[in-house]
């Protein structure tokens, strides 16, 4: 059994209070000061001793291996809030065990946007690892893990081998998801999948004291990968798991450390990156006809476009999208770009119950979904006249 430990690290730029009044204004959208406050102060619980840890296991344990993906706001803010995050990076990259995959440079709900917007964003995030990094990866993950056979052809057509998908029983209808698999309309995109169990019982059970597992323990967890049966399980989880989404008082930094060694115990596990677990012959095709996401229990675009102000929203981002791409304005479209990253409508939630709800209230900095539609569309409505101005068609004030 092969174990794909892969870990996602996102920032976005998150908007600042922009009201009516400031329509016409020049106000920046973003809180640049904030976001990048917010960013150190992850840095310090999180990035940096998480990174460490990782480093460490690379250099004592030649198998251990490990797949990351950094999106384009990440390493935007890192660049002016933590360089030192990034030298940790290219430090972890270096040693040889760890893979980067390809995705949307912003985050961003592009795949949903008429064409070339995705390819254009796949484009920037690939040289941006070209640039930082000096790799190219073969492997695909989707923002927000959204997986279908639409995306698989894309993957395809993009000369990717390999796409990231939840291992949603839906889908899976009895088979397993540590099996290898391959997209079934383009059979050249092999799929590795996320054992959303195991990787929830780290992500989101971890510091639970009502749990029946808790505490969970290296050891405990090594041993229920070494009863797992199949050829490769796909742990898959946020990056901010370690240090900040649960603290360090809760051990999650020490279990972290201690989890290769716990491995090690059992001599049929082992490690694998993205790029050496797609290697291995697929077992069958796999066909998701919709859009399968990692998040909230229904396992679909709900959690950005599940209610009348997601969809308002989005749809408007759409549309100002057609007068943006005729400016020819870097700036301008650049501004469009962040606006499209998911965690804004990821705010807007409404719908929903119990830990659904618990998760997005976490996220959000917002009083309300409706404060944060409100914000938004303001934001979007001064895009929308900076646009037209540029195109040279009058604006109503």
């Amino acid at each position: 059994m092969r174990i794909v430990l892969y870990l996602h690290m996102h920032q976005p730029w998150r908007l600042g209070r922009f009201r009516y009044l400031d329509l016409g204004s020049g106000r920046s959208y973003f809180d640049v000061d904030r976001n990048l406050a917010l960013f150190r102060g992850i840095a310090e619980r999180c990035y940096l001793p998480a990174l460490d840890r990782l480093i460490r296991a690379a250099r004592e344990d030649s198998g251990f291996r490990l797949s990351l993906s950094v999106t384009g706001t990440f390493v935007e803010q890192a660049q002016v809030a933590a360089p030192t995050v990034l030298d940790r990076l290219r430090e972890l990259h270096r040693t040889g065990q760890v893979a980067l995959l390809s995705e949307t440079y912003y985050h961003s709900l592009a795949f949903l946007v008429p064409p070339p917007e995705l390819h254009e964003e796949v484009a920037l995030h690939r040289e941006m690892l070209r640039r930082e990094f000096g790799t190219s990866p073969t492997v695909l993950r989707m923002t927000e893990l959204a997986y279908s056979d639409e995306l698989a052809r894309f993957a395809e057509s993009e000369g990717f081998h390999g796409m990231l998908a939840e291992g949603w029983e839906g889908v899976l209808r009895g088979a397993s998801p540590t099996m290898r698999y391959c997209a079934a309309p383009a059979p050249t995109v092999r799929l590795l999948l996320r054992h959303y169990p195991l990787s929830d019982d780290v992500g989101f059970r971890f510091s639970s004291s009502g749990w029946g597992e808790y505490p969970l323990t290296a050891e405990k967890y090594a041993g229920w990968l070494a009863a797992t049966p199949g050829e490769v399980v796909g742990l898959f989880m946020d990056f901010e798991t370690f240090g900040e989404h649960h603290s360090a008082r809760t051990g999650i930094l020490e279990f972290l450390s201690a989890l290769p060694e716990k491995v090690r115990a059992h001599p049929h596990l082992g490690w694998a990156t993205v790029d050496e677990a797609i290697r291995g012959p697929p077992c069958a095709p796999l066909s998701v006809p919709y859009t399968m996401t990692w998040a909230d229990q229904n396992r679909d675009l709900g959690a950005w476009l599940g209610n009348d102000l997601q969809r308002s929203a989005f749809e408007a981002a759409k549309k100002v999208g057609l007068a943006v791409r005729q400016t020819n304005d870097p700036a301008i479209l650049t501004d469009w770009r962040r606006l499209l990253t998911s965690d804004h409508f990821y705010y807007m939630y409404v719908s929903g119950h119990g830990a659904d709800q618990g998760v997005h209230q976490y996220f959000s900095s917002y009083d309300s979904p409706y404060d944060a539609y409100a914000n938004y569309m303001n934001a979007l409505t001064d895009l929308r006249r900076r646009a037209l101005e540029r195109l040279g068609v009058p604006v109503l004030k």
